[in-house]
């Protein structure tokens, strides 16, 4: 069995994967008018920034001795929630603050003890750890631009 990765591995894994997400956005994901579902680029841009300070916040609060992060609903509802309150931000006032959040969670991943303790609990009462959520992470926004380009060839 092989052993898990180092959370340096995983930190560099997610950077690769924002590296390249960043540069869908500053281009091609820019101006695309395709959608995944209901979203748009823009949505899932905002998406990004919840769910990395969400995931900083969790690594925080447990480096602290304190509870996981609890998800207030679901992924759809919070989506909804950041797309309204973040609706009249620009395109570039989004990825600033992709990168401000990406920032934020590196250094939460870096100051936090053990990143196999739960950092988050979802609104079903799971329990994930550090290590789940940046393996998630890294998956998801690569999903995410993956969809947005087929969406776009369609």
């Amino acid at each position: 069995m092989a052993s898990p990765a180092s959370k340096d591995a995983l930190l560099a894994e997610l950077d690769r994967v924002v590296r390249e997400t960043l540069a869908y956005f500053e281009g091609a994901g820019r101006v695309t008018a395709a959608r995944v579902d209901r979203w748009h680029a823009r949505d899932v841009l905002m998406h990004f920034i919840y769910f990395h300070d969400a995931t900083a916040w969790g690594f925080q609060s447990a480096a602290l001795g304190g509870p996981p992060w609890p998800l207030p609903t679901d992924a759809d509802g919070i989506n909804e929630v950041c797309r309204r309150l973040r609706e009249h931000e620009s395109f570039d006032e989004l990825l600033t603050q992709v990168r401000q959040a990406h920032a934020r969670l590196g250094r939460a991943v870096q100051n936090a003890p053990d990143i196999d303790k739960p950092c988050f609990r979802r609104t079903n009462g799971e329990f994930v750890t550090g290590r789940q959520r940046l393996e998630v992470l890294a998956r998801h926004w690569a999903e995410h631009v993956r969809e947005l380009q087929t969406a776009a060839r369609a």
